[in-house]
């Protein structure tokens, strides 16, 4: 049995504690991290190795970066994805193979404008490139894919606790529900929808509006994997109670588990 967990820990040294006690709960074979805000100097390699994991990193100072720690070494890492088609690199993918499995660590840009200029759609094009690449990469790619992480879409309005009041987001807009659903047609499944599909999960409780103890959430953290391991599942989920932490991220993290 593998477990995989993805996680968006906002600052992995503001939550090490955190995720060494989630690690030491839940014990995943690969845990997906995103939005590390660290760099390959300032990342806790040493404390990951004590627990006994590797990490691969595509870091970033202060902002956005991706992590794979893996029990077993990864091989054939690539620590980003944009570069190649000419647009500003940002920390946002790093992939690896163990044992024939491709796995990926994503973080989606969120897309929404800067606050002083609303009109600004410079952020939503970036986004729906950015989910383009990924949609060509994983189309090039061969053999079982687990593509995990903070994909910044509301993909339904069951996904989220109001949505008339997101109807005109970056995360909800038809453009990036589209691009999203663009993904799964590849065709990818998603892991707790294949295991519960008629339930509810919200995996984000914004740090505002007391949004935790509401139970004003929103489904933003998915996995995704190719439909020969998706025949493999057992279990999917979000680990809710890990929001409840001290100090913990505003995202609880998703898992998934396979024979």
């Amino acid at each position: 049995m593998q477990r995989f967990i993805s996680w968006n820990v906002a600052s992995v040294r503001a939550r090490w504690l955190n995720v060494e006690r989630l690690v030491k709960t839940y014990h995943p074979d690969i845990l997906a991290l995103q939005e590390i805000k660290a760099t390959a100097d300032t990342f806790p390699f040493f404390e990951t190795e004590a627990l006994g994991y590797h990490a691969y990193i595509s870091g970033q100072k202060g902002f956005n970066g991706v992590a794979l720690l893996s029990k077993e070494p990864l091989t054939d890492i690539k620590d980003n994805l944009l570069n190649e088609s000419g647009d500003e690199l940002q920390a946002r993918f790093i992939q690896g193979n163990i044992g024939g499995i491709t796995v990926i660590s994503v973080y989606v840009p969120n897309g929404n404008p800067p606050e002083k200029d609303p009109t600004d759609t410079t952020r939503l094009q970036y986004k729906l490139r950015w989910f383009d690449v990924l949609q060509n990469h994983l189309k090039s790619l061969s053999g079982p894919v687990v593509c995990m992480g903070d994909f910044n879409v509301i993909e339904k309005d069951t996904d989220v606790y109001n949505p008339a009041a997101y109807r005109t987001n970056a995360l909800m807009v038809l453009e990036v529900r589209t691009a999203f659903q663009g993904l799964l047609k590849l065709p990818l499944e998603e892991a707790i929808r294949l295991k519960h599909p008629e339930e509810h999960y919200y995996s984000f409780w914004d740090f505002q509006m007391r949004a935790w103890e509401k139970n004003y959430g929103m489904l933003l953290d998915r996995i995704l994997l190719t439909p020969d391991l998706a025949l493999k599942v057992q279990d999917a989920g979000v680990l809710k109670e890990v929001r409840s932490w001290m100090k913990t991220s505003d995202h609880a993290p998703v898992f998934m588990t396979i024979k």
